[in-house]
């Protein structure tokens, strides 16, 4: 199971996300999946980028109780599932807890039953088939998403947990480092450092609560994610504080 060598790698001010794009089609998994038997969707609900429609369906069977224990026993997922002979480039063990933690984030909502900043400009920008924007959309769109994380204290919060489970997990960032442009273990663990210390300093905290968070999609309605995305996405969101390094191979 590979992952294309098309990547796309956001580092922007305080935003990463890196994504690995497999244009294939379902029977290409047929032999994990047929292994995986009643887990499957477990798997493929991770490995898929979102959609506004997809959103709730995908966090409820991310959430639900059989696929909460499958995501605690990573270790017993068959090796038909993984690319032993590409670990750069194929899924990996560490790849799917990292996707588990990512996704645990996704899914939280703000105090207003709306998506966090973050997640809303992945599925409605990041994560559209037809992205195809500037260095200067991307900063100007990610910087916006980072200000607006802090007015939702659930946001901030699940966002800080996810910074917190990266840096606690030595695997995740060897792999992000193994997948990523150049990128080395301690650079990963200084973007992580730099975000926790930016959402939990006071000009972060003390803006929750003082308005509703704007989003992305408030304002690009017509470009919003609603169709169905046909690729598979294995993809990190990471925050750090580097200038923007913005890469399209």
């Amino acid at each position: 199971m590979k992952f294309s060598t098309k990547v796309l790698t956001l580092l922007v001010a305080t935003t990463a996300a890196y994504s690995h794009n497999i244009p294939v089609k379902r029977n290409n998994f047929d032999k994990c999946f047929s292994d995986l038997k009643e887990n499957s969707t477990c798997l493929e609900t991770i490995l898929t980028a979102m959609t506004n429609k997809t959103f709730n369906k995908s966090c409820k069977i991310y959430a639900s109780e059989k696929c909460q224990k499958f995501y605690s026993e990573v270790d017993n997922i068959p090796e038909s599932c993984f690319d032993a002979e590409d670990k750069q480039k194929g899924l990996t063990k560490d790849g799917v807890r990292q996707l588990v933690a990512q996704f645990n984030y996704m899914c939280v909502k703000d105090e207003n039953d709306r998506l966090c900043p973050l997640p809303d400009i992945t599925i409605n920008h990041f994560y559209n088939p037809k992205f195809s924007g500037t260095k200067e959309e991307v900063d100007r769109d990610s910087f916006k998403a980072i200000e607006e994380t802090c007015y939702s204290k659930k946001c901030t919060d699940a966002l800080v947990e996810y910074d917190i489970s990266m840096l606690n997990d030595q695997k995740i960032l060897e792999m992000m480092s193994t997948h990523s442009n150049g990128e080395s273990v301690e650079d990963f663990k200084k973007y992580f450092e730099d975000g926790h210390n930016l959402l939990t300093s006071k000009n972060c905290t003390e803006k929750a609560g003082t308005k509703t968070p704007e989003l992305y999609s408030d304002s690009h309605k017509e470009s919003t994610s609603d169709g169905s995305i046909t690729y598979v996405k294995m993809s990190s969101m990471i925050m750090t504080t580097l200038s923007v390094l913005y890469y399209l191979l």
